[in-house]
């Protein structure tokens, strides 16, 4: 046993001493015959879905486009044109590169930043929270509450997605699932490679209430969102 496996074994040890019986080991997860979540969505074509998953993006404040790659380059200027966008942080990201990501923001004199693992943290925390705009691309997108999915790590910086006021997200129409069930599939699917250590959930601006419910956006993160969604 390593060291952090004889200390959790010491601390399961002492509470079970504590609640007066022996430590119980060998605990098996129940094996469940009926998974009737599976069956909510038979019938559902894709299409379907990105009409549902589009749907709940707009209910949540969230403008969506639904393009070809060939309008990428229009979509991409009335979307800095309409969060005023001087400055922008992106993923090191291959899909980003092959939309020529990098070059479409100069053209339309925009500042970016590529994220750098090479940059100490501080660095490029400051360069994310200081930009106008932060984008990234997903995994996956769930269209029983429009969320986005995606793993970090490498060039796939979490703080993109995080601290600056806008935030831009862009996938293709084939990554839209059903709901969150397909997405843990996903990522269960990834385990035996390895897992980065954060997975990003993100339904929509930051939003927070008080106690009166009276509801912020942008206090713990980006108070507009934009996804751009590509017709395959």
């Amino acid at each position: 046993m390593t060291v952090d496996q004889l200390n959790q074994e010491k601390f399961l040890t002492n509470i079970s001493s504590r609640l007066g019986r022996e430590r119980r080991s060998g605990v098996k997860p129940p094996i469940w015959k009926n998974k009737p979540y599976l069956h909510l969505y038979e019938g559902k074509t894709n299409e379907d879905l990105i009409e549902q998953f589009i749907d709940n993006l707009q209910l949540l404040n969230t403008n969506v486009d639904r393009i070809t790659r060939q309008e990428f380059e229009v979509t991409l200027a009335k979307v800095l044109k309409d969060f005023e966008v001087n400055s922008a942080i992106s993923w090191d990201n291959p899909f980003l590169h092959d939309l020529d990501l990098t070059s479409l923001l100069t053209t339309n004199g925009v500042e970016n930043s590529i994220w750098n693992n090479s940059v100490s943290e501080d660095e490029l925390k400051q360069r994310s929270a200081k930009v106008d705009l932060g984008i990234t691309c997903a995994d996956l997108g769930l269209a029983e509450t429009g969320t986005v999915v995606f793993m970090n790590g490498e060039g796939r910086g979490r703080m993109v997605s995080l601290l600056p006021p806008f935030y831009l997200c862009i996938l293709k129409e084939s990554q839209i699932v059903p709901r969150i069930t397909q997405a843990m599939e996903h990522i269960h699917a990834k385990v035996p490679t390895g897992l980065p250590a954060c997975i990003n959930f993100i339904t929509g601006p930051s939003r927070t209430a008080d106690i009166e419910m009276d509801l912020a956006l942008g206090v713990h993160g980006p108070g507009k969102v934009h996804v751009i969604l590509l017709r395959e």
